[in-house]
């Protein structure tokens, strides 16, 4: 049997990166490209910076593909946080399986992401896309998660998985640096590395 107990799971944006204030900041040029109208480009925009679902029942629409070019895009730009990656070289060199789990569309999303991890020089042994964490986590016996998303925090601790977040805006309503059984809000990845080290 494979030991898990020196498996780690982390989430991409948000996390090692500036996902959203790239979306947020970000001057997208109006291009042809697009395929679609001036108007209807700076709507969906607008949309996709809201966080906007997707009005239709159908998989694929003229929204969902002008919302995937533009994420595409913030995956390029995305900045990633200089702690994260010493963070992520840390767990490296302490012989720390990396699993990269993010809510990215890898069918589409794999070559960028490979690329931008590649580029920024951060190690991992996998990447899966996962709606789910909690679930992805227990079914693969990965013991701790890194993640800024609500659901993992909230929901992590019931299932034994011990998650460690980023505290941002959207989830620091959750109640300062401890939520739960086993999250445990930071700053900086500094912090995550002493718990860690404990």
């Amino acid at each position: 049997m494979t030991d898990t107990t020196k498996t780690i799971a982390v989430d991409l944006d948000d996390t090692l990166n500036n996902f959203t204030e790239t979306l947020l900041k970000t001057d997208f040029a109006y291009d042809e490209r697009f395929s679609v109208t001036r108007p209807v480009f700076d709507e969906y925009l607008k949309r996709v910076r809201s966080g906007a679902a997707e009005d239709e029942d159908l998989l694929s629409t003229e929204y969902s593909f002008f919302r995937t070019k533009i994420h595409l895009e913030c995956y390029r730009r995305a900045t990633a946080r200089p702690d994260a990656v010493a963070f992520m070289q840390w767990l490296r060199r302490e012989h720390w399986r990396i699993v990269i789990c993010t809510h990215r569309d890898l069918r589409v999303a794999y070559p960028r992401t490979k690329a931008w991890l590649d580029e920024n020089g951060i190690p991992f042994d996998w990447i899966f896309r996962a709606g789910n964490k909690i679930v992805f986590c227990r079914l693969w016996g990965i013991p701790t998660l890194i993640d800024d998303n609500f659901f993992p925090i909230e929901y992590g601790g019931r299932y034994g998985v011990n998650v460690f977040y980023p505290i941002h805006d959207h989830n620091r309503t959750l109640g300062g640096d401890r939520v739960g059984d086993g999250a445990r809000g930071f700053t900086t990845f500094d912090e995550v590395k002493s718990w860690m080290q404990r």
